[in-house]
């Protein structure tokens, strides 16, 4: 049986022919090469399966798997990282770029340090707005969450979130495991990370290897409701924003297992005080996206 690879990438996909041969190419010319990419295709009706299929067949780490029917993203997110067998794991759109180099240097922090989580580089946004020339903007996520205290990172991290690129880093597989993951909510993908935050710390590199496409086509990765229902990115408003979280991490604090660290507070407790310290919920005070975006 041969041994695990070092990383497990997931790729949730549907309908994504238009990008997905570039974004796979991407990827299997990285630098660092110890990896299996797991596309779970949910059900596609346009040429998905057949590119896949064909990158399967010329390179072993592709492990293409196509579902009957369409289970939701949400699962779909999550069936990705359930296959994985890699102690480290990083989902990936059918629709981004990951330039050469962004594995290997996230693997070298993760590797030198076990009280880091996630690991991500800085990014570029390409926009394609109605009837003009894509372009593209450099965009900064100011997401180095490096304290440590649990509840400061939790905080911080929700206070700075706006389009949450860091969810396609590369993270710990085992801290992964101990999150909810996916549930069919809105922002959902903004909790778990959150819950990362609990458990370890995130580091930015800086070089800018991480192109993420912002289109009608490609802005909605896990709603399955139209963006006109939630606002921009198809994100909750304010008083949603404040339910969904107060729900989830309520919930989180009623959970009969709390973590332990060794020398720290637990899990619970951290996310407890970072909830009820904060003076005002953290979307009130996100810093505005930028003026280009539709």
């Amino acid at each position: 049986m041969p041994a695990a690879p070092t990383l497990s990438i997931g790729m949730p996909v549907y309908n994504g022919a238009k990008w997905i041969e570039e974004s796979i190419g991407y990827l299997l010319n990285q630098s660092f090469s110890d990896f299996e990419l797991i596309i779970a295709d949910n059900a596609s009706t346009d040429e998905t399966g057949t590119i896949c299929r064909r990158i399967a067949e010329r390179d072993a780490r592709v492990r293409y798997h196509r579902h009957s029917s369409n289970i939701g993203a949400f699962r779909n997110y999550d069936y990705v990282f359930q296959r994985s067998t890699a102690p480290y794991f990083k989902w990936a759109s059918c629709n981004d770029i990951c330039l050469d180099g962004f594995l290997e240097k996230c693997l070298v922090v993760l590797r030198a340090r076990p009280d880091v989580v996630l690991v991500y580089p800085r990014a570029i946004l390409i926009f394609a707005p109605k009837g003009g020339e894509p372009y593209g903007e450099e965009y900064d996520d100011n997401l180095n969450l490096e304290g440590d205290r649990p509840s400061d990172r939790f905080r911080d991290y929700l206070n700075r979130e706006k389009i949450n690129n860091v969810m396609n880093g590369v993270i710990r597989a085992s801290s992964l495991r101990e999150t909810a993951l996916n549930r069919p909510l809105p922002g959902s993908d903004i909790s778990m990370v959150a819950e990362l935050a609990l458990r370890g710390k995130f580091v930015e590199i800086p070089d800018r290897l991480f192109v993420r496409r912002l289109t009608p086509d490609t802005t909605i990765l896990l709603m399955e409701q139209p963006a006109t229902s939630h606002g921009y990115l198809g994100r909750p408003d304010n008083l949603q924003r404040l339910k969904l979280h107060s729900y989830r991490f309520l919930d989180a604090l009623r959970a009969p297992k709390p973590t332990q660290r060794a020398n720290g507070p637990s899990e619970r407790s951290s996310a407890h005080r970072a909830i009820v310290s904060s003076s005002g919920w953290p979307c009130n005070r996100r810093a505005p996206l930028p003026s280009h975006l539709p």
